[in-house]
């Protein structure tokens, strides 16, 4: 009698498929049901029954809010803290992932301690007693510049991530945009629209900037003019409007205007407007950060950014993941584009 062949079910096949990009692609969190469904070609109760027997292996752990967990540590359960650590001059781009961060803390079970501080007078008491009472710890850009607040963690042994930016100091983990890649973006895409007189207002040291856009520059064949270079120290819109004042007052001829970042755009926005040019008929003006208020700008701001949900998401299935708990998180996340009213085509002279 011959014997049967046994067809191995949909969802077996899957599990084998999703174990081996665990491994490949050294994931702390899976992607969302629809990037799963189009990448494997499966249906929605196929992906799911797969997903239900390895969470019952301990190899997946959903958590409300948040995501999909891999190899999660056994003790996520209600009372599980997170501890935010936020100085309190945290920029506007770090106040609303923070802010997007809390909210998806509190849809989880994942409790939160949030404590605002001056990261250049730390009470190193108190600081140390949240530490005890918490699970992971999120920092923002400000205070990844302290070493005791590092070094007080590291004492710990917890795991601690920057969230929406890469430390200049090496050995802490982070999740961010790649600024060098939005950067270059945002130079193409004035380029393309066949800007050559291009201003730069922001921080000329920093080369997560700088480097993305000067190979923009270089590969149309274009050189980012000193006379159109303006520094700037933080990005503040003050600074912003500070520096279009003086670009004005120069007399030299431009048509676009790159700034550091979203605030700074407004600052430019403003005093252009003060001036009568209009956006983008006669200048256009791009951003960084994709800021809330940037859509509704005077002029709705053209920016660009890396995807808010995805970091969030990201940093907190790291600090609750044992996959690889040797290897420090470094994920850099691909910005977009985000084109609105305030750049158009070059105008004619």
């Amino acid at each position: 009698m011959e014997e049967k062949l046994i067809r191995e079910p949909l969802y077996e096949k899957l599990k084998k498929k999703l174990l081996s990009t665990i491994e490949t692609e050294n994931l702390h969190m899976l992607p969302n049901e629809r990037e799963l469904m189009a990448r494997f070609g499966v249906s929605r109760n196929t992906l799911r029954r797969a997903i239900f027997e390895l969470t019952k292996e301990n190899i997946l752990r959903p958590v409300q809010g948040i995501g999909t967990i891999v190899y999660p540590v056994p003790e996520i359960v209600e009372n599980s803290r997170i501890l935010i650590v936020c100085d309190r001059e945290m920029s506007v781009f770090q106040q609303e992932v923070f802010n997007l961060l809390l909210f998806h803390l509190n849809n989880s079970r994942l409790n939160t301690i949030v404590l605002m501080l001056d990261k250049e007078n730390v009470d190193v008491d108190r600081f140390d007693t949240l530490l005890k009472t918490c699970d992971g710890v999120v920092i923002d850009q400000l205070c990844s510049y302290s070493p005791v607040i590092l070094e007080r963690i590291r004492k710990t042994g917890k795991k601690m991530v920057c969230l929406r930016w890469r430390p200049d100091f090496p050995g802490v983990p982070f999740v961010a945009e790649n600024v060098n890649a939005g950067f270059h973006r945002l130079a193409r895409h004035l380029i393309e629209l066949g800007h050559t007189r291009i201003a730069y207002v922001g921080n000329i040291l920093d080369q997560r900037r700088m480097i993305g856009l000067e190979k923009a520059f270089q590969e149309s064949g274009l050189e980012l003019l000193p006379e159109l270079t303006f520094h700037l120290e933080n990005g503040y819109r003050e600074e912003g409007y500070q520096a279009a004042d003086s670009l004005l007052k120069s007399g030299r001829r431009f048509t676009a205007v790159i700034a550091h970042n979203d605030a700074c755009a407004l600052g430019v926005e403003e005093r252009l407007l003060i001036a009568g040019l209009r956006i983008p008929e006669e200048v256009s003006i791009t951003g960084f950060d994709n800021l809330r208020e940037s859509a509704c700008y005077p002029v709705p701001l053209t920016t660009c950014c890396g995807d808010p949900e995805r970091m969030i998401h990201e940093a907190i299935a790291y600090l609750f993941s044992t996959r690889n708990s040797g290897m420090m998180l470094e994920k850099m996340f691909e910005p977009r584009l985000i084109v609105r009213q305030s750049t158009a085509r070059v105008p004619r002279q």
